[in-house]
Protein backbone atom coordinates (compact mmCIF):
# COMPACT_ATOMS: atom_id res chain seq x y z
CA UNK A 1 0.00 0.00 0.00
CA UNK A 2 1.17 3.63 -0.85
CA UNK A 3 1.01 6.92 1.02
CA UNK A 4 0.51 10.03 -0.23
CA UNK A 5 2.51 12.95 1.47
CA UNK A 6 -0.29 15.51 2.46
CA UNK A 7 -0.81 19.16 0.71
CA UNK A 8 0.88 21.65 3.48
CA UNK A 9 2.85 25.01 3.93
CA UNK A 10 6.66 24.16 3.21
CA UNK A 11 7.04 24.67 6.88
CA UNK A 12 6.72 20.85 7.93
CA UNK A 13 7.99 19.39 3.92
CA UNK A 14 10.73 17.45 6.39
CA UNK A 15 8.40 16.15 8.57
CA UNK A 16 6.12 15.12 5.97
CA UNK A 17 8.42 13.35 3.71
CA UNK A 18 9.88 11.58 7.02
CA UNK A 19 5.70 10.26 7.82
CA UNK A 20 5.74 9.41 4.15
CA UNK A 21 8.54 7.28 4.12
CA UNK A 22 7.37 5.82 7.40
CA UNK A 23 3.87 4.65 6.91
CA UNK A 24 5.21 2.59 3.83
CA UNK A 25 7.87 0.24 6.75
CA UNK A 26 5.79 1.13 10.17
CA UNK A 27 2.35 0.86 11.51
CA UNK A 28 0.67 4.05 11.20
CA UNK A 29 4.43 5.27 10.39
CA UNK A 30 5.08 5.99 14.36
CA UNK A 31 6.20 3.75 17.29
CA UNK A 32 3.15 4.70 19.37
CA UNK A 33 -0.11 5.14 17.56
CA UNK A 34 -1.27 8.34 19.91
CA UNK A 35 1.38 10.00 17.69
CA UNK A 36 -0.17 9.47 14.44
CA UNK A 37 -2.90 12.45 14.46
CA UNK A 38 -1.03 14.99 14.83
CA UNK A 39 -1.94 17.66 12.69
CA UNK A 40 -0.94 18.94 9.41
CA UNK A 41 1.95 16.66 10.03
CA UNK A 42 3.34 14.60 13.00
CA UNK A 43 6.40 16.06 13.48
CA UNK A 44 9.66 14.26 12.89
CA UNK A 45 11.95 15.83 15.78
CA UNK A 46 16.08 16.38 15.34
CA UNK A 47 16.86 17.64 18.70
CA UNK A 48 15.33 18.27 22.01
CA UNK A 49 16.66 20.66 24.89
CA UNK A 50 15.02 22.36 28.31
CA UNK A 51 11.61 23.22 26.97
CA UNK A 52 12.37 23.26 23.75
CA UNK A 53 11.88 20.76 20.40
CA UNK A 54 13.60 20.81 17.32
CA UNK A 55 12.37 18.98 14.18
CA UNK A 56 14.12 18.32 11.26
CA UNK A 57 12.57 21.32 9.26
CA UNK A 58 14.37 23.42 12.00
CA UNK A 59 11.02 24.63 13.06
CA UNK A 60 11.48 25.13 17.46
CA UNK A 61 8.54 24.94 19.85
CA UNK A 62 8.04 25.17 23.27
CA UNK A 63 7.35 21.39 24.26
CA UNK A 64 4.28 20.90 26.32
CA UNK A 65 3.87 16.72 25.45
CA UNK A 66 7.39 16.42 27.17
CA UNK A 67 7.09 12.63 25.56
CA UNK A 68 4.01 12.55 27.15
CA UNK A 69 4.87 13.41 30.41
CA UNK A 70 8.28 11.51 31.82
CA UNK A 71 10.65 14.98 30.86
CA UNK A 72 9.40 16.40 34.03
CA UNK A 73 13.04 18.02 34.46
CA UNK A 74 13.22 19.33 30.84
CA UNK A 75 15.16 17.57 28.02
CA UNK A 76 18.65 16.21 27.87
CA UNK A 77 19.18 17.75 31.45
CA UNK A 78 23.02 17.05 32.53
CA UNK A 79 22.65 15.19 35.30
CA UNK A 80 20.76 12.63 33.96
CA UNK A 81 22.77 12.24 30.82
CA UNK A 82 26.13 12.48 32.67
CA UNK A 83 24.81 9.41 34.78
CA UNK A 84 23.91 7.39 31.81
CA UNK A 85 27.10 8.31 30.40
CA UNK A 86 28.55 6.77 33.23
CA UNK A 87 26.66 4.09 33.26
CA UNK A 88 27.15 3.06 29.55
CA UNK A 89 31.04 2.72 29.94
CA UNK A 90 30.56 0.28 32.39
CA UNK A 91 27.79 -1.93 30.80
CA UNK A 92 24.03 -2.14 30.03
CA UNK A 93 22.72 -5.56 30.80
CA UNK A 94 24.06 -7.87 32.70
CA UNK A 95 22.00 -10.85 33.83
CA UNK A 96 22.73 -10.49 37.34
CA UNK A 97 22.85 -7.95 39.37
CA UNK A 98 24.27 -4.84 40.26
CA UNK A 99 24.33 -2.02 42.49
CA UNK A 100 22.19 0.43 41.34
CA UNK A 101 19.23 -1.66 41.59
CA UNK A 102 19.19 -1.11 45.63
CA UNK A 103 20.04 2.44 45.66
CA UNK A 104 16.88 3.16 42.66
CA UNK A 105 15.12 1.01 45.87
CA UNK A 106 16.25 2.92 48.55
CA UNK A 107 15.27 6.32 46.87
CA UNK A 108 11.49 4.87 46.17
CA UNK A 109 11.05 3.62 49.73
CA UNK A 110 12.18 7.03 51.29
CA UNK A 111 10.21 8.96 48.74
CA UNK A 112 6.97 7.54 48.11
CA UNK A 113 4.80 6.96 51.32
CA UNK A 114 3.36 3.65 50.19
CA UNK A 115 6.57 2.21 49.49
CA UNK A 116 8.24 -0.47 51.57
CA UNK A 117 9.41 -2.72 48.84
CA UNK A 118 9.69 -2.87 45.08
CA UNK A 119 9.40 -4.73 41.83
CA UNK A 120 11.39 -2.98 38.70
CA UNK A 121 9.99 -3.34 35.14
CA UNK A 122 9.92 -1.55 31.92
CA UNK A 123 6.86 0.38 31.06
CA UNK A 124 3.63 1.51 32.83
CA UNK A 125 1.59 -1.24 30.92
CA UNK A 126 3.93 -3.87 32.44
CA UNK A 127 3.71 -2.68 35.86
CA UNK A 128 0.20 -2.51 36.29
CA UNK A 129 0.15 -5.99 34.84
CA UNK A 130 2.21 -6.71 37.43
CA UNK A 131 0.50 -5.31 40.63
CA UNK A 132 -2.62 -6.78 39.38
CA UNK A 133 -0.65 -10.12 39.76
CA UNK A 134 0.50 -9.42 43.29
CA UNK A 135 -3.10 -8.51 44.44
CA UNK A 136 -4.84 -11.42 42.85
CA UNK A 137 -1.79 -13.53 44.38
CA UNK A 138 -2.22 -12.02 48.11
CA UNK A 139 -6.22 -11.96 48.25
CA UNK A 140 -6.76 -15.29 46.75
CA UNK A 141 -9.42 -13.40 44.48
CA UNK A 142 -9.53 -13.19 40.53
CA UNK A 143 -11.67 -9.61 40.32
CA UNK A 144 -10.19 -6.45 39.44
CA UNK A 145 -12.36 -3.11 39.84
CA UNK A 146 -11.22 -0.25 37.67
CA UNK A 147 -13.03 2.85 36.73
CA UNK A 148 -14.63 4.24 33.71
CA UNK A 149 -12.76 6.31 31.59
CA UNK A 150 -9.45 5.31 33.61
CA UNK A 151 -6.25 4.23 31.33
CA UNK A 152 -3.93 1.74 33.02
CA UNK A 153 -1.88 0.79 29.71
CA UNK A 154 -2.74 -0.96 26.61
CA UNK A 155 -2.48 -5.01 27.75
CA UNK A 156 -5.65 -6.62 28.62
CA UNK A 157 -7.52 -7.28 30.84
CA UNK A 158 -7.83 -3.44 31.99
CA UNK A 159 -7.96 -2.35 28.17
CA UNK A 160 -11.43 -1.67 28.40
CA UNK A 161 -13.86 1.23 29.17
CA UNK A 162 -11.00 3.78 28.75
CA UNK A 163 -10.57 7.62 27.92
CA UNK A 164 -13.04 8.75 25.12
CA UNK A 165 -15.09 5.48 24.87
CA UNK A 166 -18.93 6.07 25.11
CA UNK A 167 -20.03 6.08 29.21
CA UNK A 168 -22.18 3.50 30.30
CA UNK A 169 -25.34 3.58 30.98
CA UNK A 170 -27.28 2.38 34.49
CA UNK A 171 -25.51 1.78 37.65
CA UNK A 172 -22.61 0.24 38.52
CA UNK A 173 -21.33 -2.54 37.90
CA UNK A 174 -21.08 -0.78 34.23
CA UNK A 175 -21.20 -3.12 31.54
CA UNK A 176 -17.38 -3.98 30.34
CA UNK A 177 -16.63 -2.68 26.73
CA UNK A 178 -12.70 -3.61 25.13
CA UNK A 179 -11.23 -0.67 23.82
CA UNK A 180 -10.70 -2.22 20.54
CA UNK A 181 -14.17 -2.77 18.79
CA UNK A 182 -15.24 -6.18 18.06
CA UNK A 183 -13.58 -7.81 20.59
CA UNK A 184 -14.85 -9.43 23.82
CA UNK A 185 -14.33 -8.12 27.03
CA UNK A 186 -11.78 -9.80 29.37
CA UNK A 187 -13.27 -11.69 32.29
CA UNK A 188 -12.15 -10.62 35.61
CA UNK A 189 -13.23 -7.15 35.35
CA UNK A 190 -15.77 -5.37 37.03
CA UNK A 191 -15.89 -1.04 35.85
CA UNK A 192 -17.38 1.62 38.32
CA UNK A 193 -17.79 5.32 38.09
CA UNK A 194 -15.25 7.46 39.84
CA UNK A 195 -15.55 10.03 42.75
CA UNK A 196 -19.13 8.25 44.10
CA UNK A 197 -18.20 5.97 47.03
CA UNK A 198 -21.84 4.86 47.43
CA UNK A 199 -21.06 3.22 44.02
CA UNK A 200 -18.33 1.86 44.41
CA UNK A 201 -19.28 0.51 48.09
CA UNK A 202 -22.35 -0.93 45.62
CA UNK A 203 -20.18 -3.30 43.59
CA UNK A 204 -17.64 -3.97 46.48
CA UNK A 205 -21.02 -5.64 48.42
CA UNK A 206 -22.41 -7.16 45.05
CA UNK A 207 -18.95 -8.71 44.57
CA UNK A 208 -17.23 -11.10 47.35
CA UNK A 209 -14.44 -11.91 45.62
CA UNK A 210 -12.39 -8.42 44.69
CA UNK A 211 -8.80 -8.90 44.55
CA UNK A 212 -8.20 -5.11 44.06
CA UNK A 213 -9.39 -1.61 43.13
CA UNK A 214 -7.18 0.19 40.48
CA UNK A 215 -7.06 3.76 39.83
CA UNK A 216 -5.94 6.73 38.46
CA UNK A 217 -5.68 8.94 41.76
CA UNK A 218 -6.11 12.09 40.00
CA UNK A 219 -7.92 10.63 36.68
CA UNK A 220 -4.99 12.65 34.45
CA UNK A 221 -5.49 10.52 31.15
CA UNK A 222 -9.09 11.80 30.69
CA UNK A 223 -10.21 15.24 32.19
CA UNK A 224 -7.30 15.51 34.83
CA UNK A 225 -10.17 16.93 37.43
CA UNK A 226 -9.50 16.57 41.60
CA UNK A 227 -10.85 13.94 43.58
CA UNK A 228 -13.68 15.00 45.40
CA UNK A 229 -12.64 15.78 49.50
CA UNK A 230 -12.68 12.52 51.12
CA UNK A 231 -12.65 10.44 48.48
CA UNK A 232 -9.70 8.84 48.22
CA UNK A 233 -9.91 8.40 52.05
CA UNK A 234 -13.33 6.54 51.18
CA UNK A 235 -11.82 4.24 48.75
CA UNK A 236 -9.48 3.16 51.43
CA UNK A 237 -11.78 2.67 53.97
CA UNK A 238 -14.02 0.69 51.63
CA UNK A 239 -11.00 -1.59 50.35
CA UNK A 240 -9.86 -2.10 54.09
CA UNK A 241 -13.42 -3.67 54.91
CA UNK A 242 -13.66 -5.72 52.00
CA UNK A 243 -10.24 -7.11 52.24
CA UNK A 244 -9.43 -5.68 48.85
CA UNK A 245 -5.69 -4.28 47.95
CA UNK A 246 -6.07 -0.69 46.80
CA UNK A 247 -4.04 -0.06 43.83
CA UNK A 248 -2.85 3.66 42.83
CA UNK A 249 -1.62 3.96 38.98
CA UNK A 250 0.53 7.02 39.22
CA UNK A 251 2.11 6.21 35.99
CA UNK A 252 1.50 9.97 35.58
CA UNK A 253 0.84 11.76 38.49
CA UNK A 254 4.22 9.42 40.46
CA UNK A 255 7.10 12.48 41.24
CA UNK A 256 4.80 15.12 39.02
CA UNK A 257 2.43 15.96 41.51
CA UNK A 258 4.81 15.88 44.41
CA UNK A 259 8.04 14.36 45.31
CA UNK A 260 5.89 11.61 46.63
CA UNK A 261 3.07 11.61 43.91
CA UNK A 262 -0.88 11.82 44.32
CA UNK A 263 -0.61 9.88 47.29
CA UNK A 264 1.65 12.34 48.95
CA UNK A 265 -0.45 15.06 48.15
CA UNK A 266 -3.65 13.60 48.96
CA UNK A 267 -2.47 11.83 51.71
CA UNK A 268 -3.93 9.11 51.02
CA UNK A 269 -1.35 5.47 51.00
CA UNK A 270 -2.22 2.95 48.83
CA UNK A 271 -1.47 -0.70 49.12
CA UNK A 272 0.76 -1.08 46.10
CA UNK A 273 1.54 1.69 43.58
CA UNK A 274 2.57 1.61 39.95
CA UNK A 275 5.20 4.54 39.09
CA UNK A 276 6.77 5.19 35.35
CA UNK A 277 7.32 7.92 32.93
CA UNK A 278 8.99 11.17 35.00
CA UNK A 279 10.27 8.42 37.23
CA UNK A 280 13.42 7.93 34.48
CA UNK A 281 13.45 11.35 32.56
CA UNK A 282 12.32 9.45 29.45
CA UNK A 283 14.43 6.21 29.76
CA UNK A 284 12.36 3.05 30.32
CA UNK A 285 11.43 1.98 33.60
CA UNK A 286 8.32 1.27 35.82
CA UNK A 287 7.97 0.62 39.34
CA UNK A 288 5.61 -1.27 41.27
CA UNK A 289 5.72 0.00 45.25
CA UNK A 290 3.71 -1.49 47.96
CA UNK A 291 3.81 -2.92 51.68
CA UNK A 292 6.44 -5.63 52.68
CA UNK A 293 3.16 -7.68 53.78
CA UNK A 294 1.42 -7.14 49.97
CA UNK A 295 4.61 -7.30 48.47
CA UNK A 296 5.26 -10.67 50.36
CA UNK A 297 3.59 -12.80 47.60
CA UNK A 298 6.46 -11.91 45.19
CA UNK A 299 9.02 -11.73 47.87
CA UNK A 300 8.75 -14.74 49.66
CA UNK A 301 5.73 -16.51 47.61
CA UNK A 302 4.39 -17.99 44.47
CA UNK A 303 4.50 -14.71 42.14
CA UNK A 304 7.87 -14.63 40.25
CA UNK A 305 8.66 -11.14 38.83
CA UNK A 306 10.43 -11.80 35.75
CA UNK A 307 11.81 -9.80 32.64
CA UNK A 308 15.03 -10.11 30.65
CA UNK A 309 15.26 -5.75 30.78
CA UNK A 310 14.32 -5.42 34.30
CA UNK A 311 16.50 -3.25 35.82
CA UNK A 312 18.92 -2.18 32.80
CA UNK A 313 21.81 -0.72 34.35
CA UNK A 314 21.34 1.89 32.23
CA UNK A 315 17.56 3.36 33.07
CA UNK A 316 18.33 2.61 36.78
CA UNK A 317 21.41 4.92 36.22
CA UNK A 318 18.97 7.79 34.56
CA UNK A 319 16.47 6.97 37.45
CA UNK A 320 19.02 7.28 40.15
CA UNK A 321 20.06 10.97 38.59
CA UNK A 322 16.43 12.13 38.29
CA UNK A 323 15.19 10.57 42.00
CA UNK A 324 18.25 12.06 43.60
CA UNK A 325 17.42 15.79 41.40
CA UNK A 326 14.05 16.15 42.29
CA UNK A 327 15.04 14.89 46.11
CA UNK A 328 17.76 17.86 45.97
CA UNK A 329 15.49 20.12 44.39
CA UNK A 330 11.85 19.48 46.00
CA UNK A 331 11.61 22.72 48.26
CA UNK A 332 11.74 25.23 44.98
CA UNK A 333 10.82 22.93 42.31
CA UNK A 334 7.44 21.74 43.48
CA UNK A 335 6.45 25.17 44.18
CA UNK A 336 7.81 26.46 40.87
CA UNK A 337 6.15 23.66 39.04
CA UNK A 338 2.54 24.64 40.71
CA UNK A 339 3.04 28.42 39.91
CA UNK A 340 3.70 28.44 36.35
CA UNK A 341 0.79 25.43 35.70
CA UNK A 342 -1.18 28.03 37.39
CA UNK A 343 0.03 30.84 35.32
CA UNK A 344 -0.42 29.43 31.93
CA UNK A 345 -3.83 28.23 33.00
CA UNK A 346 -4.79 30.99 34.45
CA UNK A 347 -3.64 32.41 31.20
CA UNK A 348 -5.38 29.96 28.71
CA UNK A 349 -8.50 30.82 30.43
CA UNK A 350 -8.01 34.40 30.35
CA UNK A 351 -7.62 33.92 26.77
CA UNK A 352 -10.83 31.94 25.89
CA UNK A 353 -13.00 34.12 28.48
CA UNK A 354 -11.89 37.15 26.21
CA UNK A 355 -13.21 36.08 23.22
CA UNK A 356 -16.44 34.12 24.70
CA UNK A 357 -14.96 30.75 23.99
CA UNK A 358 -16.10 27.34 26.35
CA UNK A 359 -12.74 26.24 27.15
CA UNK A 360 -12.29 24.68 30.26
CA UNK A 361 -8.75 24.65 31.71
CA UNK A 362 -8.29 22.01 34.42
CA UNK A 363 -5.13 22.24 36.16
CA UNK A 364 -3.71 19.33 38.91
CA UNK A 365 0.13 20.50 39.71
CA UNK A 366 2.23 20.67 36.60
CA UNK A 367 -0.61 18.55 34.32
CA UNK A 368 -3.46 20.67 32.43
CA UNK A 369 -6.44 19.26 30.44
CA UNK A 370 -8.22 21.23 27.95
CA UNK A 371 -12.12 20.93 27.73
CA UNK A 372 -14.28 22.62 25.19
CA UNK A 373 -17.31 22.77 26.87
CA UNK A 374 -17.97 19.81 29.66
CA UNK A 375 -20.67 20.33 32.19
CA UNK A 376 -19.35 21.80 34.90
CA UNK A 377 -18.34 21.33 37.32
CA UNK A 378 -16.40 18.68 35.91
CA UNK A 379 -16.34 15.90 38.63
CA UNK A 380 -16.88 12.69 36.57
CA UNK A 381 -15.83 11.07 33.64
CA UNK A 382 -19.59 11.95 31.95
CA UNK A 383 -18.96 15.55 32.52
CA UNK A 384 -15.37 15.44 30.98
CA UNK A 385 -17.25 13.49 27.75
CA UNK A 386 -19.55 15.75 27.29
CA UNK A 387 -17.16 18.22 25.83
CA UNK A 388 -16.19 18.39 22.22
CA UNK A 389 -12.72 17.29 21.14
CA UNK A 390 -12.31 18.90 17.79
CA UNK A 391 -12.07 22.58 18.98
CA UNK A 392 -9.19 21.45 21.16
CA UNK A 393 -7.68 19.49 18.38
CA UNK A 394 -7.89 22.22 16.89
CA UNK A 395 -6.22 24.79 18.73
CA UNK A 396 -3.32 22.50 19.13
CA UNK A 397 -3.20 22.78 15.43
CA UNK A 398 -3.09 26.60 15.31
CA UNK A 399 -0.30 26.55 17.81
CA UNK A 400 2.40 24.21 15.80
CA UNK A 401 3.18 27.23 13.26
CA UNK A 402 3.39 29.54 16.24
CA UNK A 403 6.13 27.27 18.00
CA UNK A 404 3.86 25.64 20.04
CA UNK A 405 3.80 21.83 20.78
CA UNK A 406 0.70 20.41 22.11
CA UNK A 407 -1.32 17.32 22.24
CA UNK A 408 -4.42 17.90 20.33
CA UNK A 409 -6.16 15.78 23.51
CA UNK A 410 -5.61 18.31 25.41
CA UNK A 411 -3.38 17.15 27.52
CA UNK A 412 -0.78 19.74 28.55
CA UNK A 413 2.63 19.02 30.84
CA UNK A 414 4.90 21.52 32.56
CA UNK A 415 8.75 20.85 33.31
CA UNK A 416 10.81 22.47 35.46
CA UNK A 417 12.41 23.74 32.15
CA UNK A 418 10.19 26.03 31.59
CA UNK A 419 10.24 29.73 32.13
CA UNK A 420 8.29 32.49 32.67
CA UNK A 421 8.87 34.00 29.05
CA UNK A 422 7.77 30.39 27.96
CA UNK A 423 4.50 30.45 29.53
CA UNK A 424 4.05 34.11 28.16
CA UNK A 425 5.24 33.43 24.68
CA UNK A 426 2.72 30.34 24.85
CA UNK A 427 -0.31 32.86 26.32
CA UNK A 428 -0.02 34.68 23.29
CA UNK A 429 -0.27 32.20 20.54
CA UNK A 430 -3.15 30.66 22.52
CA UNK A 431 -4.66 33.78 22.49
CA UNK A 432 -4.67 33.60 18.63
CA UNK A 433 -5.13 30.00 18.01
CA UNK A 434 -8.47 30.46 20.57
CA UNK A 435 -9.36 33.37 18.25
CA UNK A 436 -8.87 31.32 15.36
CA UNK A 437 -10.48 28.15 16.54
CA UNK A 438 -13.91 29.95 17.80
CA UNK A 439 -14.56 31.84 14.56
CA UNK A 440 -14.08 28.49 12.37
CA UNK A 441 -17.05 27.20 14.55
CA UNK A 442 -18.88 30.04 14.05
CA UNK A 443 -18.84 30.18 10.31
Amino acid sequence: MTHKAPVMSARYTGSASHMASARRLMVRGVGSALRASQRPTPLAIAAASGSELVDVDGNRYVDYVLGFGPILLGHTMRPILRSVRDQLARGVLFGAQHRGELELASLVVRLVPGAEMIALSNTGSEAVQTAIRIARAFTGRRLIVKFEGHYHGWIDPVYVNGPGMPPSEGQPPLPVTHAVPGLPAPDGVVVTRWNDLEQLATVLEAYDGVAAVLMEPVPCNFGNYEPLPGYLAGVRGLCDRAGAVLIFDEVISGFRFALGGAQERYRVTPDLTVLAKAIASGFPLSVVAGSERVMSVAADGPVRHIGTYNSNAVSVAAAIATLRELERRAAELYPVLESRSAQLATGLRSAAEAVGAPLVVNQVGSALQLLWDPAQPVRSYVDAYLADPQPVADIAKHLLPEGVHALERGLWFVSAAHSDEDIERTIAAADAAITRTLKERSA
